[in-house]
This record gives structure tokens, sequence and C-alpha cells, in this order.
């Protein structure tokens, strides 16, 4: 829950330079810290495709694990993988976004 809201302010604490920049580029100066800028933008999509990634080898994982257990008869362990199955796709989705998230702050704070 935590990284949720962060990730939210730290968006929102973001929102006006980026609004600035493109104040500053449509009237023709250049922007001042455009390069942070475009660093934020592609450590965001980078994180999001990691995250998918991993969602997806998760998904893969989970598909082999059940079918090997089934294939064994072991029905009450396949249950439980299946039932299991969303919480673990989600939580891989969002280690390569919270990883990434931490590094920010952690980057950006100066520490």
């Amino acid at each position: 829950m935590w990284t949720f809201w962060m990730s939210s302010l730290i968006v929102a604490n973001r929102i006006p330079r980026l609004a600035q920049e493109a104040h500053n580029l449509a009237v023709g100066r250049a922007p001042a810290g455009r390069l942070e800028s475009e660093r934020m933008v592609t450590e965001k999509v980078l994180a999001v495709q990691s995250g998918v990634v991993a969602a997806n080898l998760e998904g893969m994982r989970i598909g082999i694990e059940f079918a090997t257990r089934m294939a064994f008869g072991d029905v009450h362990s396949a249950s439980n993988v299946a039932a299991s199955a969303p919480m673990r796709i989600a939580s891989a989705a969002a280690r390569p976004t919270s990883n990434t998230m931490k590094a920010n702050a952690k980057r950006l704070s100066g520490r």
C-alpha cells in the first residue's frame, strides 16, 4: 500500500516541473532540467515493461507448477497454486516498479 501512495506523490511532485519544461519548450526557450525529465519518463516506461515481463514469467511458472501437480494427481496442492496465482502475478509485476521507485527516491533525495 505504501508503494501506491509514494509513487502517486512522486508523480504529483514532478508534474509542475514537466509543465514548466513544456511551457519553456513551447515559447522557444531551452527547458532546464530536461535530461532529468527524460530520464524520469524512460525509467517509468522501463519499469512498466519489466513488470509486464515479470508477470508473464510468473504466469508461466504457475502454469508449469499447476500442470506438474495435476499430472501427479495432487489436486489439492494444484488448487492452492491456482488460488494464489493472482497475488503471485501481481507481486511479480509490482516488484520492478517498486525497485525503480526506491532507487529514484534515493537518487533524488541525495542519499
